[in-house]
């Protein structure tokens, strides 16, 4: 399964990873793998984390108070090995609120960093973290206050999700259908998403 993100972190951080994994897909419909999501009960889990990494077109790094140790170390050690044999995969340090830049590993700080020391909601960390993960520059800062085509598309393709979850949730399928039929006049008449 072809991901955008492999998200590499301590259990200790795996609350705050998760809120930020949550706003990479529904904000920007990325693809991310995060462990707790996609780990199968009585399936090896390093061997699926090994495979979730090489299917990754980048690796951000979450680095919170703790030195990288154990197995999160591993896979660090793995995200840059593969990166010399994989170019274009690309490793992203995401400095977390608690984080103590003099402990990030030699060969990661060579990289451009997310800093998300100041919280979650900053905005420009989240761009320049959502940047790193497309593979694209990071830009001027703020981005122009019209949204761009991608970003349009990214809340339409949001709200179809949500049509999902609402016949999970037992909506009445007219609601539905009309809430579909809502969004397309909105996407088709003037090029956004509600």
């Amino acid at each position: 399964m072809k991901t955008d993100a492999f998200l590499s972190h301590s259990h200790d951080d795996s609350a705050w990873v998760e809120a930020l994994a949550r706003r990479l897909e529904d904000q920007r419909a990325l693809k991310v793998w995060l462990d707790r999501w996609v780990l199968v009960p009585g399936h090896s889990w390093q061997q699926a984390m090994v495979r979730g990494l090489d299917e990754a077109s980048s690796c951000a790094i979450f680095l919170g108070a703790k030195t990288p140790d154990g197995w999160f170390q591993q896979e660090i050690e793995r995200a840059l090995d593969l990166q010399t044999r994989k170019p274009e995969l690309r490793v992203i340090p995401v400095l977390l609120p608690d984080a103590d830049p003099s402990k990030v590993p030699a060969f990661v700080s060579l990289k451009t960093w997310a800093d998300f020391r100041n919280g979650q909601d900053q905005d420009y960390a989240f761009h320049v973290l959502c940047q790193g993960i497309k593979g694209e520059p990071i830009g001027r800062w703020p981005p122009s206050q019209s949204a761009s085509a991608e970003d349009n598309l990214a809340k339409y393709e949001a709200r179809i999700r949500e049509l999902a979850r609402f016949r999970t949730l037992g909506v009445h399928e007219e609601v539905i259908v009309e809430y579909e039929r809502r969004i397309l006049d909105l996407w088709f008449t003037d090029g956004r998403a509600p």
